[in-house]
């Protein structure tokens, strides 16, 4: 697939059924404002700006869904989204039904946590999506990692050449990941390509910028927050 085929139709599930405790708010995650817009907007404007992005599933928490359709429905229908759905007990359950809520061909799952996500980060996992069958962003480690036992005894330190930070989003051709998530019926996966990974199918690394991280506390919030200030100088 070179670079100036016109990429295939695409659907987003936007995963934002987190909760905000660590960032210190009561507010789900996804609505705690960063630069007074909620987190969640940040990354959905992106993909929605992308003309090969057909369809976005916004995962919330359930008791969140109809408030945000009233408040921001005609706002979240002029970015794409074509339905909001409740999350499930664990972020695999939610993604499935943000799955089950979309058809087009390629499907991308992106953390609604990750706001600076960027417009050819997002190009880039589709068009190895489609040619690979499965994608994940992914930035290279730059410490040396090291495998502990239970007892926080060091057992082993893998080559730091061969490990990766995932990122999201992720990015599959629909046929695999419902396979995927077929053959994995209720086992716990840490993120969707570990899914296809048990299911033996292939996942290709797209490297991915460090600035695309997941807000979790407050410093994580600060630094997005003047990440963002900076891009609008």
């Amino acid at each position: 697939m070179g670079p100036k085929m016109t990429l295939p139709p695409t659907a987003v599930i936007l995963a934002a059924a987190g909760e905000g405790r660590r960032l210190g708010s009561r507010l789900p995650k996804a609505l705690v404002p960063l630069a007074g817009t909620p987190l969640f907007l940040h990354s959905l404007r992106t993909f929605a700006g992308l003309p090969f992005v057909r369809e976005i599933a916004v995962v919330l928490p359930a008791d969140w869904v109809d408030r945000i359709r009233k408040t921001l429905g005609r706002r979240l229908e002029s970015l794409k989204v074509t339905t909001l759905v409740p999350g499930g007990a664990r972020r695999q359950d939610s993604v499935r039904i943000g799955l089950e809520a979309t058809t087009s061909p390629i499907v991308l799952v992106h953390d609604a946590a990750r706001p600076l996500i960027t417009r050819d980060a997002i190009t880039q996992v589709v068009r190895a999506a489609a040619r690979h069958g499965a994608a994940v962003l992914a930035h290279a480690a730059v410490d040396t990692i090291k495998i502990a036992d239970a007892r926080g005894r060091v057992v082993s330190t893998p080559d730091r050449d061969q490990v990766w930070h995932a990122q999201t989003p992720q990015g599959f051709r629909r046929a695999v990941f419902v396979k995927a998530y077929t053959v994995n019926g209720r086992r716990d996966a840490t993120d969707d390509v570990q899914l296809v990974e048990r299911a033996g199918g292939k996942v290709v690394i797209v490297p991915g910028p460090p600035s695309n991280f997941k807000v979790t506390t407050p410093d994580d919030l600060a630094r997005a927050t003047s990440l963002l200030d900076r891009s609008r100088r």
